[in-house]
């Protein structure tokens, strides 16, 4: 028996915050969350925590993040960052009070999964995109991750071995979003130049030459210029050779990618199971397209990504009124490194007009910000969102729409699985202790494997 005692504790179901109350833990399970218990039974407890001035709630469900397989990463199916970084990843992620991760780096296979799950205490499931055209759509981005085992493995088949939905169909490096910042136009132009870029002289590279909507057609050689010398890039690379660098890179995969929308669309509608899809500018009119197919449950992810503020909102409002739409806003890195996202507008206009329906980190290069830290700006700080539900958003919330991610957990509730985060309150963001089934994984900023 664990007892957490004298702690504000948010249940996780919408509702529910308690101050000054006890969660008690047995054998791995929740027993009870009450205001009062007879203190004799502390005696026959393992461990008493005080955790007044501290925060007690279910571990968060991240549901959508890369680089934590020791499989090809992202839509392009590149070659992973390799094992150490994987697992300090998963280190980083469990320390942000991250108990469940769901892998969106589709072309994983079942037994690498199974092997970084045994090398980490996080709980780690995988999607599916293992099928023809999201394949070919890898290989015109990359593909250097691909093995035969990866050619080979069907969404039929990851289902039935356990894969928990088919996603994410698209990405960043396959429809031009901040993949291409961070990696394939630098990459290229290291090869091509010899010069190293950083991801704002990538992205400007990119938007002169394809805009923000990617489009063959929206290239114009002064605009280029202009571009390349504002940020610095125009002594050593021409408007022509930009073109043909981004062309090369980005506008490749972007048709095939959007292909596979469809494709998955079709697979996600005969196994009725969940769809995960890449909601950004490049493809809003495909995700239109497949909203209206009236799957079960079509996640949107990083609904409050790429677009302008008044843009999110209004796809937003738009894809909400079709069954079965789930949107998902993403965190990504507007307080801490803010490499892909400098600052959280996109995130609050999504809580202020109430669009959000599951949050997650999303990848941002590995440096995202934490689910809690963007539920501290936002319900504590900001007052945009009553705080019950937004813990809900980020745990028992993404088990209904993600059934088979995380059963029996999201909750302090008798009987669920004791997956308990403490924090400093109300900085949450601040996570002192980390239990997965009543098991104490990280303490102080450190993870026990």
């Amino acid at each position: 028996m664990k007892i957490f005692k004298n702690a504000t504790v948010v249940t996780g179901d919408g509702k529910t915050v308690l101050e000054k109350a006890n969660v008690i833990e047995t054998d791995g399970l929740v027993a009870d969350v009450n205001l009062y218990y007879d203190e004799n039974i502390e005696s026959y407890a393992e461990e008493v925590i005080d955790c007044t001035g501290k925060c007690v709630m279910p571990g968060m469900i991240n549901h959508h993040q890369h680089g934590v397989t020791f499989g090809t990463m992202f839509a392009s199916g590149c070659v992973n960052y390799g094992r150490e970084f994987i697992l300090d990843h998963l280190d980083r992620s469990l320390l942000q009070g991250h108990t469940t991760v769901l892998n969106v780096d589709g072309f994983a296979t079942m037994d690498e999964v199974e092997e970084t799950q045994k090398c980490h205490p996080i709980r780690i499931k995988t999607a599916t995109t293992h099928a023809p055209i999201n394949y070919h759509a890898g290989e015109l981005c990359d593909g250097k991750g691909f093995q035969p085992k990866h050619k080979a493995m069907t969404v039929e088949k990851m289902l039935a071995d356990g894969a928990v939905c088919i996603g994410e169909v698209g990405g960043g490096h396959t429809l031009g979003g901040g993949g291409q910042d961070y990696l394939y136009i630098p990459r290229a132009v290291k090869e091509a130049k010899g010069k190293d870029i950083d991801y704002l002289q990538a992205r400007a590279m990119k938007l002169s030459v394809l805009g923000r909507y990617i489009e063959e057609s929206y290239y114009e050689h002064d605009r280029v210029a202009t571009a390349l010398k504002e940020v610095k890039l125009d002594s050593f690379l021409t408007p022509e050779e930009t073109r043909d660098i981004v062309y090369k890179t980005t506008l490749a995969s972007v048709k095939v990618a959007l292909d596979g929308y469809r494709e998955a669309a079709g697979l996600a509608k005969r196994y009725n199971v969940p769809l995960m899809i890449h909601n950004a500018p490049t493809s809003k009119y495909i995700v239109h397209e497949i909203a209206k197919m009236g799957l079960s449950t079509l996640i949107c992810c990083h609904s409050n990504y790429l677009f302008t503020t008044e843009e999110c909102v209004e796809n937003g409002r738009y894809l909400k009124q079709f069954p079965g739409v789930v949107l998902d806003a993403a965190v990504h890195d507007p307080w801490g490194a803010k490499h892909l996202v400098s600052g959280p507008e996109n995130l609050y206009a999504f809580y202020e007009n109430d669009l959000v329906d599951v949050i997650s980190t999303d990848f941002a290069a590995g440096h995202s910000d934490s689910m809690l830290e963007a539920i501290q700006h936002s319900a504590l700080e900001k007052k945009l969102v009553d705080l019950a539900k937004a813990v809900r958003q980020g745990t028992s919330r993404v088990t209904e729409v993600l059934p088979l991610l995380a059963p029996n957990l999201g909750l302090l509730k008798k009987g669920y699985s004791a997956d308990i985060v403490v924090t400093e309150y109300p900085q949450l963001k601040n996570v002192e202790r980390v239990y997965i089934g009543g098991k104490l994984v990280a303490k102080d900023g450190k993870v026990f494997r």
